[in-house]
């Protein structure tokens, strides 16, 4: 599901069917997202989202009760794109190899894992005990899943666990320590990786058609 499709999912939950064409409620909440990843939640104020769209600050209660419905519909968004992106990277896995790249390319492509609102739910949770608690049950949730797929492949507990944390949690640091790295870079160190993750090795041939892949799809990123 691309991200507006998603989005407008999100946004349509709870909308009579009669107003869904109109579409609003998709607007303000792609609006809101816009602010919160660029800006933080304190920026997300109703006048605020009004004024960007160019209408009345009284048009938003047609389409939310308030603006705690609006923020809550953003963390739904975040819940259902980025956990669902990362669970989804390997649950239908056809070997470790698979798995991992596959793991490898929703880290790169934004549209299925958006490190920007990753990040800005992770700053929010500095500062809200509610949120804090929830982005810890969703990187549970994410660890959960890459744990039970290294477990499909034979790594005993704990180390299976173990790979799952040194992998998510690697991925995460990268994005939260705002590492400058071209994407040649990081995929020229695909086998180091690999091993690293795994503790087992890639062949060249391997290595190579993911490469191969990874810049015919991604090369200008």
């Amino acid at each position: 599901m691309s991200d507006n499709s998603l989005l407008r999912a999100v946004a349509e939950r709870g909308t009579p069917a009669a107003e869904r064409n109109q579409l609003q409620r998709f607007d303000w909440l792609q609006q809101a997202l816009e602010i919160f990843v660029a800006e933080g939640i304190d920026a997300i104020r109703i006048t605020r989202v009004a004024e960007d769209l160019g209408v009345t600050r009284g048009s938003f209660y047609w389409h939310f009760k308030n603006r705690r419905d609006l923020i809550d519909s953003l963390v739904a968004y975040w819940k259902d794109k980025n956990t669902a992106a990362i669970t989804a990277s390997v649950a239908q896995a056809s070997s470790l190899a698979d798995g991992i790249f596959r793991f490898f390319e929703t880290c790169i492509d934004a549209t299925m894992f958006d490190p920007r609102l990753d990040l800005a739910l992770r700053e929010w949770a500095r500062r809200s005990t509610s949120i804090h608690q929830l982005v810890d049950a969703e990187d549970a949730a994410r660890i959960e899943a890459l744990c039970q797929f290294y477990q499909r492949f034979d790594y005993p507990m704990p180390h299976a666990l173990i790979r799952a944390r040194v992998l998510y949690f690697a991925q995460i640091g990268f994005y939260a320590l705002g590492t400058s790295e071209s994407l040649q870079t990081r995929i020229d160190f695909t086998e180091a990786y690999f091993e690293a993750f795994t503790g087992q090795q890639l062949t060249r041939q391997q290595a190579d058609e993911f490469r191969n892949y990874i810049l015919a799809n991604y090369g200008g990123h």
